[in-house]
C-alpha cells in the first residue's frame, strides 16, 4: 500500500472472499487507494475521521445514492462516538450507541444496516474487527396493510389527480422510483404491458434526483396491465405534456420522496395507518403466496430475487397461523387412511 509518513512500507490483509472474483474487485480498490496516494489513516484518528476518510476512498465504486445513504447512516453515529480514537473504540461503547439511537426513535432496521457499514468502514481503515453485536430484530411484525385497508385506500384516492398512480402502485407493488420513473414509451396498450426501465432517485444532501437504471437486474421487467387498470393509465395520456406518465403540477417528474409524503397523507386522511408505499410491495408478496402463486412468480412481478423475496417480503398473518395449527392436529389424529 505505499509507505507511511514515516518511510515504514505500509501493507493490507484481506481474507474470507468466497470467489476469484470478489477477491479480485478488493484487490483492484486498494490498488487505486494506493495509486491515489490516500494516507491509511492512523489508529489516532476519530471515528468520523476514519468514517469519512472511508466513504471518500468509495465514491468511485459506489451509486451515488448509495453513498448519500451511507452518508447519512454513519452520521447518526458521530454525535455518540465521532470523537473517540479509533484506538479506544470499543463494542461496549458502540452498543451502548446503538440503545441510545433507539431510544431517540430510530428503528432497529435502520440501526442494523448501520452497524454493518461501521463495522466494514472501521475495519477497513484499521484493519481491527469492532467485534459489537447487531440490534436484534424487532419482536413485532413490520406494519402491513390488510386487503380492506387498500381497498379503502383506493376508494378514497379514486377522484385524486394522481388516481392512476395509485392504482398502479397497489396492482403491481412497483418501487417509488420505479414509478416516477415511468415513461410513456414504457407502455404497450395494445399488448396490455409496461417495462419497467429506470427508477428516480434521490442521491446526495442537496436533494437532487435523477434517473438511473432500476435496483437489480431482476428489477428490470414487463408486467402484464389488467383492463381496468390499462384503462386507468391510458385516459391521461391525451393530456400529458410530458414524456413522463406521472408529474406534479408544474409538468416536472415526480420526486420520491414527494410520493411518500403525499402517500401517507392521503392514507391518514382515508383512515388507514400511513406507513409508506414500499410496503405495498410486502402485502402484495403475502398476498400472491397465500393465494398459491409460486415464489419465482411473485419474485418476477415484484422485480426481485426469490431468496430475498422469501426473506423480507413475505408476511405470516393471524389467520395462515391458525390454519397451520389446525392442520398439523387434524394430519396428527385422523386415522390412517386404508386403501381399499
Amino acid at each position: 500500500m505505499g509507505r507511511d509518513r514515516n518511510g515504514a512500507r505500509m501493507q493490507a490483509r484481506r481474507t474470507g472472499f468466497v470467489t476469484e472474483k470478489t477477491a479480485l474487485a478488493e484487490y483492484r480498490r486498494l490498488s487505486r487507494q494506493r495509486d491515489a496516494r490516500t494516507v491509511r489513516p492512523r489508529l489516532t484518528d476519530t471515528v468520523e475521521t476514519l468514517c469519512q476518510d472511508w466513504l471518500r476512498t468509495r465514491e468511485q465504486e459506489l451509486q451515488p445514492n448509495t453513498l448519500y445513504n451511507y452518508t447519512w447512516l454513519l452520521s447518526l453515529i458521530y454525535p455518540y462516538l465521532g470523537t473517540v480514537r479509533g484506538s479506544r473504540l470499543s463494542a461496549r461503547m458502540t452498543e451502548r450507541a446503538y440503545r441510545q439511537l433507539e431510544a431517540a426513535g430510530y428503528s432497529r432496521t435502520t440501526l442494523r444496516t448501520l452497524d454493518l457499514v461501521l463495522t466494514k468502514a472501521y475495519g477497513e481503515q484499521t484493519g481491527l474487527t469492532l467485534g459489537a453485536h447487531r440490534p436484534r430484530e424487532s419482536d413485532t411484525l413490520r406494519p402491513v396493510w390488510t386487503l380492506t385497508e387498500a381497498r379503502r385506500f383506493l376508494d378514497h384516492v379514486h377522484h385524486d389527480r394522481l388516481y392512476p398512480l395509485w392504482r398502479l402502485l397497489l396492482v403491481t407493488g412497483l418501487r417509488r422510483g420505479e414509478l416516477c420513473g415511468l415513461q410513456w414509451r414504457d407502455l404497450e396498450p395494445d399488448l396490455a404491458t409496461l417495462t419497467v426501465r429506470r427508477q428516480r432517485v434521490v442521491e446526495d444532501p442537496a436533494s437532487r434526483v435523477r434517473d438511473k437504471p432500476p435496483k437489480s437486474h431482476n428489477s428490470t421487467r414487463t408486467l402484464i396491465l389488467d383492463p381496468v387498470t390499462l384503462k386507468t393509465v391510458t385516459a391521461t395520456m391525451p393530456a400529458a405534456g410530458s414524456r413522463y406518465m406521472f408529474t406534479g403540477r408544474t409538468g416536472q417528474p415526480l420526486r420520491p420522496d414527494n410520493v411518500t409524503s403525499c402517500f401517507n397523507h392521503l392514507a391518514t386522511r382515508a383512515g388507514v395507518r400511513p406507513i409508506g408505499p414500499h410496503q405495498i410491495r410486502h402485502l402484495l408478496a403475502s398476498t400472491y403466496l397465500d393465494a398459491g402463486y409460486g415464489i419465482h412468480e411473485v419474485a418476477e412481478r415484484l422485480g426481485h430475487d426469490p431468496g430475498t423475496l422469501m426473506r423480507y417480503y413475505t408476511r405470516i398473518n393471524a389467520t395462515r397461523r391458525q390454519q397451520a395449527t389446525e392442520h398439523i392436529a387434524q394430519l396428527l389424529t385422523e386415522p390412517p387412511q386404508i386403501p381399499e
